[in-house]
């Protein structure tokens, strides 16, 4: 009987709707586009047949010219067709994570305020969109799963359909949608994915989109389970050695988990670089010190939870970040924090990106001072980057350049033909690097660049060229983010200028 009352695409969204309709009365979150007026109808459709209420709900963003209009004209198409549609305003506040992020809550939000499970027009369009979006992110199995069917109060029976069957069904209806001008706006992340979606499919000559909606099923089937054995785990009433065994006996990606839901509950940033500093205190053990965690400090007197090897990890070395509190005495002044630091990281990094648009980059980072500006340099840059390292010392144990330039490990990487650029921690005197600039550049490299994260002008004794400066700073002896003094210091997130009586 539904098909001879329904033409295919209407029908296609109505079934897809009552599949998944939970019982009693719903909200269906509408913005008068073609997805959400086709889930609307359908979801009406679906509804009069159980005898329960579909309401349709219009948040107005009040971000649009006209958006009060508009509201009130999905409302009357809406109603046309049978279906109660009610306009809901809301503010739209600025969030560190952007605007459209931060109109997405602000709509789930009034779309949930009724108690009544919501309906929610993504299609698999969109769910492709979603992956890719997870993949670029990088952040493992649970990013690649896209948008769950049903999410708390939140359902979505259209993952399965393709836009131009929503826009169909419209036509299908006799019902008009309105196109939202801010689809084709390149500022938001979701639309320039809908554009490399397509040019994928253009170059490839298939529509890559179900693929990729399927691999979502596939990874969120996946993360469900491992999220599952990892909520299972449990080893607080083992004794230390037993815990940190227990551990160390399970998968990767089990263990992975465990440390990634401590680190959470602590409070900490628990990235994938910070989850695998930890993992390797506990798999990985040779005496190496604190592990830095960026959300603050915590150790022996961190909250306790019932997180297998948590005091395990903790009582082989205190999982803290190292700042200019914790050496205040040794330093006289702090000349730039870590968040100063990073911001012109990434800078600097997008300087280079446009400078090296589609070339490849060589990166010869200088031991042992260049390891923490290299590491946060290539992890900010867009462009493919290599990396080789040189052991070039002037400094010994002293508080100023020696110009004795000794090379005590030499490149692996042939520069032949490459574009390389040499990273420093500091430039003062120039003499070390003078020498070394002329030593890579008789080996033949395409282009030859450096870049700096410090120079001290005051301090030159030869002039260099350089390309990338990070800060300038005065002739005084500085140590943290790599620069160091005898060998301490290096792990100090801040850099500041160091106390004459340390040295003296």
């Amino acid at each position: 009987m539904a098909k001879r009352e329904l033409p295919p695409a209407t029908l296609a969204v109505a079934q897809a709707v009552a599949a998944v309709l939970p019982d009693g009365d719903v909200v269906v979150g509408c913005s008068g586009g073609a997805d959400s007026t086709a889930l609307a109808l359908g979801a009406a459709w679906a509804a009069g047949r159980r005898g329960t209420r579909a309401t349709a709900v219009i948040v107005d963003h009040g971000l649009q010219p006209r958006s009060g209009e508009i509201a009130r004209q999905a409302a009357a198409r809406l109603g046309a067709h049978g279906v109660d549609a009610r306009i809901v305003p809301v503010h739209v506040a600025p969030s560190g994570e952007g605007l459209e992020a931060a109109a997405r809550e602000a709509r789930l939000a009034a779309l949930a305020d009724r108690g009544l499970p919501v309906l929610l027009g993504h299609t698999l369009d969109d769910q492709a969109e979603t992956v890719l979006l997870g993949l670029l992110r990088g952040s493992g199995t649970r990013s690649l799963a896209g948008m769950a069917e049903v999410r708390g109060p939140f359902v979505r029976p259209l993952l399965a359909l393709r836009r131009a069957e929503t826009e169909q069904a419209c036509r299908d209806w006799g019902v008009d949608w309105w196109c939202d001008p801010m689809n084709d706006d390149d500022a938001f992340a979701r639309v320039r994915a809908r554009g490399l979606l397509s040019e994928v499919a253009a170059r490839l000559g298939r529509d890559v989109a179900p693929a990729l909606a399927r691999t979502a099923s596939l990874a969120r089937a996946d993360a469900d389970a491992l999220d599952a054995m990892a909520d299972a785990v449990e080893t607080g009433d083992l004794p230390e050695s037993a815990r940190i065994a227990a551990l160390e006996g399970l998968p990767d990606a089990l263990r992975w988990r465990v440390l990634h839901r401590w680190m959470a509950r602590l409070g900490v940033a628990a990235e994938q670089g910070n989850v695998l500093a930890v993992d390797a205190l506990l798999t990985r053990w040779r005496g190496q010190g604190a592990s830095r965690c960026p959300a603050g400090p915590f150790g022996a007197s961190a909250p306790t939870c019932a997180s297998p090897g948590v005091r395990a990890a903790t009582s082989r070395a205190r999982l803290c970040h190292v700042d200019a509190t914790d050496v205040s005495q040794d330093l006289e002044k702090v000349l730039f924090t870590s968040d100063q630091i990073q911001a012109r990281i990434d800078e600097v990094a997008s300087q280079i990106d446009a400078d090296y648009e589609g070339r490849d980059i060589l990166l010869v980072g200088v031991l042992n001072g260049a390891v923490m500006v290299m590491s946060d340099l290539q992890r900010a840059m867009r462009s493919h980057v290599e990396m080789d390292w040189m052991a070039v010392s002037s400094y010994g144990a002293g508080t100023q350049s020696s110009g004795v330039v000794r090379i005590l490990k030499d490149l692996n990487a042939d520069l032949e033909g490459r574009d390389v650029i040499v990273v420093e921690d500091i430039i003062d005197t120039g003499l070390t690097l003078s020498y070394l600039m002329s030593n890579l550049a008789s080996r033949g490299p395409a282009s030859l660049e450096i870049m700096t994260m410090f120079r001290k002008p005051d301090a030159a004794q030869m002039e260099v060229p350089v390309k990338y400066v990070g800060f300038e700073i005065p002739n005084e002896f500085v140590v943290g983010y790599g620069l160091d003094y005898a060998g301490r210091y290096r792990n100090l997130r801040d850099v500041g200028t160091l106390a004459k009586h340390v040295y003296s």
